[in-house]
């Protein structure tokens, strides 16, 4: 199945902020926007959710602590079966993307719902 990362809400970040300022994750936030619009893709993905603070163990075993930023999409090179994936980088035996562009666009060509406006 294909899997989905993004971050976990309300998160600190001390590196951005020393005061405990509460954040989210923009990028995450945008496509949980997408999974809100077009709920059946919750069906369709394996959605991860992990902990702003690194490394990000589940990522990381899969495409490695210099790609564990999220959200990422990662899609084994089996399942890319009428998919374009010129856009995906390669990690051992999977795919991944980690441009939230980019994973809408993916969203979009491979379960046939709305493209992000350009």
């Amino acid at each position: 199945m294909i899997q989905l990362f993004l971050l976990n809400p309300d998160f600190i970040d001390p590196k951005a902020d020393k005061n405990g300022t509460v954040y989210y994750c923009p990028d995450c936030a945008i496509i949980e926007g997408i999974l809100s619009y077009y709920p059946e893709l919750r069906k369709e993905l394996d959605i991860v959710y992990v902990d702003f603070e690194t490394p990000r163990t589940g990522i990381v075993a899969l495409i490695g602590e210099e790609n564990q930023g999220s959200p990422v999409v990662i899609i084994s090179k089996e399942e890319t079966h009428n998919v374009d994936v010129s856009y995906f980088t390669a990690y051992g035996d999977v795919l991944f993307i980690n441009s939230t562009t980019l994973i809408a666009k993916f969203l979009s060509e491979k379960y046939n719902v709305g493209l992000m406006h350009p």
